[in-house]
């Protein structure tokens, strides 16, 4: 599951392919999700820590597709998935 701002719009794709708009900021969706299960890796995109694949030093790999980290979101994406660097 991830999540991808459009102004204020969000989409939030879902595992089957499928995804949902609402509007709502980014910010503003992860207010309602629990913050124990989402991380925020981008100024644009949030993800579901359960559905990562794979982690690198600027990208996630969720269901074979590469997803940017940002330079910022970094370090709290790592200290939230309890990795060691």
């Amino acid at each position: 599951m991830c999540l991808e701002t459009q102004g204020n719009y969000t989409k939030i794709f879902l595992s089957d392919h499928t995804f949902y708009m609402v509007r709502s900021t980014l910010s503003g969706a992860l207010k309602k999700l629990p913050p124990e299960l989402f991380i925020r890796i981008h100024r644009s995109l949030a993800v579901n820590i359960y559905f990562i694949d794979d982690i690198a030093k600027d990208q996630l790999i969720i269901g074979g597709e590469s997803i940017p980290i940002g330079k910022q979101y970094y370090k709290t994406s790592i200290r939230k998935l309890n990795i060691i660097e």
